[in-house]
């Protein structure tokens, strides 16, 4: 088609009122500014836009943009408009500002786009152009660099690392807490690098399947994260990579290491314990007498008997509770009850070394108070020189089959139960007397009773009468004399479990073994 026919086909279509119509349709504003003359024109969407009418004289944006421009784009705006009539590029203007209604206190977000005419000597004579509302647009990229300024501020202030990777595994966005970690200056220098940069082989490529991560470095030590991952997918759902948050917990799982490690050396050393135990429960049953004899002595056709019964439960495996019964010259029996402050393999130790004490003060053994006080001044001096403060009650009973008298001297324990032959039970009366272990120059008395036919004494430790019930009130030895005056015992066994009988009913335990 000829060249002047093609221009005439134009001049047809595109017409002054279908170009409006195009503008209008597509939301543009047209102007034209006659630079020399300074006079402006505007279509309606320009004067909408403005928030002007017909009727009122338009202020011109480039010469009075005070009036319509917003103040913080005003200097830019002009600055922007006075760099391109200056210049010489054929590339259009666009210029982005918020420009203020005349008519409200509302403003829009409008792109100025503008091309200039020259004259012959390239200076500008006027300008045209439309105007573009980006409102919309404008609106949603402050909210999204909005979003993109609080999601950076968020990453960069938790301690936490985080980071995003494509599908090839190299980073693509990262916190400082990440950078820190892997030893760049800064989150940018990440950028395209992958795990093979900064760990050794047993690392790259491999899947972490655990939140648990050992993390084995090039030229640092290991540590350990606690790493969550997930798939980061595009707006379009396609799969763009991984996102990944990884707390640092090297601290808390050495710390959990070295517990584990101390927890095993431990329990090979209570297991080396329990059997010295074993060995200290044996030797200390194995010093208890196996049975107590009974002693009888007849003179002048009256024949006196004492027999015994126990029983022996300590708290732990081993314990600091001894007893013994034992012939005394021609005629006497000794009876002895001691606990030693504590429970465990101390307390036994100490017990144990009273009993060896004891061999050595049978010389004694007829006169109780005396025989406390020989032993007592030996525990004292054996304390003193292991510098250690430690102390045990004892409770010293001497029969005269003989004479028929009850010698008896306590130190610091708890006074024996005498069952009379008319049933009546009632504490033994004895002198206090400090434990002994405290003071190397305690000295204890003598307390003597008739020995009447049939009575019988219950000797104990505090274990007994401390007992506590589910409300944690403990029985006391008021509560187990009631109960031996409402009972019979026919024998001397039947006497010392109808005590226990008395802690079972009052704790509730069914056990009385």
């Amino acid at each position: 088609m000829p060249p002047s026919r093609n221009r005439h086909s134009a001049q047809k279509v595109f017409t002054w009122d279908k170009i409006k119509m195009a503008l209008s349709a597509a939301e543009e504003g047209f102007y034209i500014w006659n630079i020399k003359t300074g006079v402006i024109h505007y279509t309606d969407r320009c004067l909408t836009m403005m928030g002007a009418s017909r009727k009122e004289k338009a202020p011109n944006i480039f010469t009075q943009p005070e009036l319509t421009i917003h103040e913080e784009d005003q200097a830019f705006f002009s600055q922007e408009v006075r760099r391109y009539l200056d210049g010489h590029s054929h590339m259009p203007m666009r210029i982005e500002i918020r420009m203020k209604k005349l008519n409200s206190k509302s403003w829009s977000w409008v792109r100025v786009n503008g091309i200039a005419r020259r004259d012959k000597q390239r200076r500008p004579v006027m300008l045209i152009g439309v105007w573009v509302n980006i409102t919309r647009r404008k609106t949603a990229e402050l909210r999204a660099a909005e979003d993109r300024d609080l999601f950076h501020t968020l990453i960069e202030h938790i301690p936490d690392s985080i980071y995003f990777k494509n599908r090839e595994s190299r980073f693509v966005l990262a916190n400082s807490a990440t950078a820190n970690k892997l030893g760049v200056p800064t989150p940018a220098d990440l950028t395209g690098r992958t795990d093979a940069y900064f760990f050794d082989k047993t690392m790259s490529g491999r899947p972490i399947r655990a939140r648990l991560h050992h993390e084995t470095w090039l030229h640092r030590d290991d540590t350990w994260s606690q790493i969550s991952k997930f798939p980061w997918y595009g707006r379009n759902g396609d799969l763009k990579g991984i996102v990944g948050i990884s707390s640092d917990v090297t601290k808390l799982v050495k710390t959990e290491i070295k517990a584990r490690e101390t927890a095993r050396i431990l329990e090979e050393r209570n297991k080396s314990l329990e059997k010295e135990i074993d060995l200290a429960r044996e030797i200390q049953f194995a010093l208890l007498p196996y049975e107590l004899p009974s002693r009888s002595r007849t003179e002048r056709g009256v024949t006196r008997k004492a027999d015994f019964h126990h029983i022996f439960t300590p708290s732990e495996g081993v314990a600091g509770d001894w007893f013994d019964a034992f012939p005394v010259g021609d005629s006497g029996v000794g009876a002895i009850v001691c606990d030693v402050m504590g429970h465990g393999i101390r307390a036994a130790l100490i017990a144990s070394m009273l009993r060896g004490l004891m061999e050595q003060l049978s010389h004694l053994a007829d006169n109780p108070a005396a025989f406390l006080t020989s032993l007592n001044h030996q525990l004292s001096k054996i304390l003193q020189r292991a510098n250690t403060t430690m102390f045990a009650s004892a409770v010293y009973i001497y029969l005269d089959l003989e004479t028929g008298v009850m010698t008896a001297s306590t130190a610091g324990h708890p006074h024996p139960i005498v069952l009379g032959p008319d049933g009546i039970a009632r504490k033994m009366p004895l002198p206090r007397g400090i434990a002994m272990g405290l003071l190397d120059d305690a000295a204890y008395q003598n307390a003597q009773f008739p020995l009447l036919p049939g009575s019988r004494i219950l000797m104990y430790t505090d274990g007994l009468t401390e007992a506590a019930n589910a409300e944690g009130e403990e029985m006391g030895v008021e509560r187990l004399i009631d109960y031996f005056n409402n009972s019979t015992a026919k024998t001397t066994k039947d006497f010392v479990h109808q005590a226990l009988t008395c802690v079972a009913k009052f704790t509730g335990c069914t056990n009385q073994a």
